[in-house]
């Protein structure tokens, strides 16, 4: 099987290469890296060939599939904007990266037999309680925005005849290698490593995050690749929990006793107030390989390895 994949230099984008199947071809797109191809070869993954792009620029685009061909069976899009005080503080800049870049691709495309678009649980920002992919959407944060204006481009592209099938995912987020700069990596580096006894977070801990680990990310991405399913929008992520919860839960997993510093909330960040309903699961018969706590340990050990 052969499949396209942007966002590969990314930190679920590294991941889906190192751990999918080497008979799967992938052709992946990347923009600002310095180190994907060091990366690749390093890793000896023949099955990857590297293309660099800015999906933003049309001409860039189109050379590109120029290049690699313009029909795909399969499409992984992992490229977009995931910086939120960016699209708070230039919320032209966010759109571009997000959709304008999806835009161009899609235009300058032959056909996607099946597109797969890793989108964002932030489209319900503003909600509270559980949330289904039937509740009501009216996201105020730009990086909210600009990812359900993707969503509505891919049903217009399916349409259109751009894309034969999707999936939308609407993903909680994920914890794992190559994403050192993550909350969740820092706390991890915080308890196991570090042995700090205080942790300083934005807000008073009850900000709710859902998380799943990065191997059972990839895991979900290749069922979606070989599914039968098509055009539909789920939830797809694992575990909900506090913030403070999730400090607790990891000082306990390494028994540390860690004292919470509470601060002002930052405008520039986005605070999530529901709980994800996680119907990717049920409709997919998909089971993650890792409890929370299975997969912090294990992501654990491989940061004391690069140590």
């Amino acid at each position: 099987m052969k499949v396209l994949v942007t966002g590969v230099s990314g930190f679920i984008g590294r991941n889906f290469i190192e751990f999918a199947p080497k008979d799967l071809e992938i052709i992946g797109i990347y923009n600002k890296s310095g180190d994907i191809e060091k990366f690749v070869k390093d890793r000896k993954l023949k099955n990857v060939r590297l293309y660099k792009c800015d999906l933003t620029d049309k001409v860039q685009v189109q050379r590109l599939f120029n290049k690699i061909g313009k029909n795909f069976d399969n499409c992984i899009y992992l490229a977009a904007n995931v910086n939120v005080p960016l699209s708070i503080n230039d919320p032209v800049e966010d759109l571009k990266i997000t959709c304008q870049g999806l835009i161009n691709f899609l235009q300058s495309c032959g056909k996607i037999d099946k597109f797969s678009l890793m989108s964002s649980a932030t489209v319900y920002e503003g909600n509270h309680g559980i949330v289904t992919t039937s509740t009501k959407l009216n996201p105020l944060v730009p990086y909210s925005i600009s990812k359900l204006m993707a969503e509505h481009y891919v049903r217009f592209f399916q349409s259109s005849g751009k894309i034969g099938s999707y999936i939308i995912l609407r993903f909680g987020g994920a914890y794992g290698k190559y994403s050192e700069k993550k909350f969740v990596s820092q706390l991890v580096r915080q308890s196991a490593i570090q042995n700090k006894e205080i942790i300083e977070i934005y807000g008073d801990g009850t900000n709710i995050v859902n998380l799943m680990y990065v191997k059972d990310t990839v895991k979900a991405l290749l069922v979606c690749l070989n599914s039968k399913k098509t055009n539909m929008i789920c939830n797809f992520g694992q575990d909900n929990m506090t913030i403070t919860q999730l400090i607790n839960k990891i000082a306990k997993i390494f028994s540390k006793n860690v004292e919470i510093r509470y601060t002002p909330r930052r405008k520039d960040q986005k605070y999530i107030e529901f709980s994800l309903d996680v119907d990717f699961n049920r409709i997919f018969d998909f089971k993650p390989g890792y409890s929370f706590e299975e997969g912090i340990r294990e992501f654990a050990e491989s940061m004391k390895n690069e140590e």
